[in-house]
């Protein structure tokens, strides 16, 4: 009995030391997403390592501070999912904790500006479920974080799914009898508008489909760098996402512009343009003028980078 026990505990150690490991390079996976988003330029009405778009309180320098703050968390979100032995739903309510201690250490070190609270939230749902998703990760005897397949990937955005399901209704079901009411729930209250929730919700269908185009090499030109996808990625979702951002600093009508404008960049071919860099100039000027800023998509963005990070799918040229 004394050596089954001391077996036992062996093989627990190892696992939970291939967990800690694979915890922290999740969060290694997910911080470099969020800078590679940070410094990718030129980004319309968004910091990069340019300008400050349509942010007056913010630079460059805010998000690098923002982004060291968040390897941690991003770290903890992991070990949520891999130390979780409830449901899916379940794990949602326990990462929630985690993210509202994430988001405070994200207001000390920017001095209370909101750099990366929205993703917080998402990314919170992301590496939870990943790290959830791999506990029953078949190749047990593997210590190197895994690259994931498609299947592996889908399996996690159903786990985000069920992560999230009823989070719009759970979320905004007081709503009326609540005196403050934050950016999304006064847009939910005034358009029915959903946004980060309602994608969340629906388990990131937008990034789901992002990674089916990019699986089919569907971006893969002889000219085309990393910059080149990633700047396309970032239009292709301006033109679909129901950015919350857009929609709190400007209203529908803004939305609608922001996604009409991205869509005619892309029909005119996107970074294969020869003058694409000095659209989209001119298109962050527009938008500046505007006080346009389509935070939601550039969040989805990181979310596609640490999904193509997590299956390894080779981008530029």
């Amino acid at each position: 009995m004394v050596e089954v026990k001391l077996e036992a505990e062996i093989i627990s150690e190892n696992k939970k030391n291939r967990y800690q490991h694979w915890a922290n390079k999740l969060g290694r996976y997910a911080q470099q997403a969020v800078l590679y988003e940070a410094v990718l330029e030129p980004k319309p009405g968004l910091v990069d390592s340019v300008d400050n778009g349509s942010h007056k309180d913010m630079d460059i320098f805010t998000f690098m501070d923002s982004a060291s703050s968040l390897y941690s968390g991003f770290v903890d979100f992991a070990m949520d999912g891999f130390g979780h032995t409830g449901d899916a739903r379940s794990l949602f309510t326990k990462i929630r904790k985690t993210g509202i201690q994430i988001e405070k250490n994200m207001f000390e070190e920017t001095k209370g500006i909101n750099t990366h609270k929205g993703i917080v939230f998402s990314m919170g749902i992301v590496i939870s479920a990943v790290a959830f998703s791999l506990k029953n990760y078949q190749k047990t005897t593997v210590k190197e974080f895994p690259i994931l397949s498609p299947t592996e990937v889908e399996i996690v955005f159903s786990t985000m799914q069920k992560m999230t399901e009823g989070l719009v209704s759970k979320d905004f079901h007081t709503l009326e009898t609540k005196e403050i009411l934050t950016n999304g729930e006064k847009l939910y209250m005034e358009f029915g508008f959903l946004g980060i929730r309602g994608e969340a919700e629906a388990g990131f269908p937008t990034v789901r489909n992002m990674l089916l185009k990019l699986r089919k090499d569907s971006f893969r030109k002889p000219t085309y760098s990393t910059k080149d996808i990633y700047l396309d990625i970032l239009f292709i979702l301006m033109s679909e996402v129901q950015d919350s951002t857009v929609v709190s600093r400007g209203g529908i009508e803004a939305l609608e512009y922001v996604k009409q404008t991205a869509r005619i960049f892309l029909e005119n071919g996107g970074m294969q343009q020869h003058n694409a860099v000095e659209k989209i100039v001119n298109i962050n000027e527009c938008f500046r003028e505007r006080w346009i800023s389509p935070g939601g998509s550039a969040d989805l963005l990181a979310i596609t980078i640490l999904f193509i990070k997590l299956e390894n799918i080779n981008v530029g040229g």
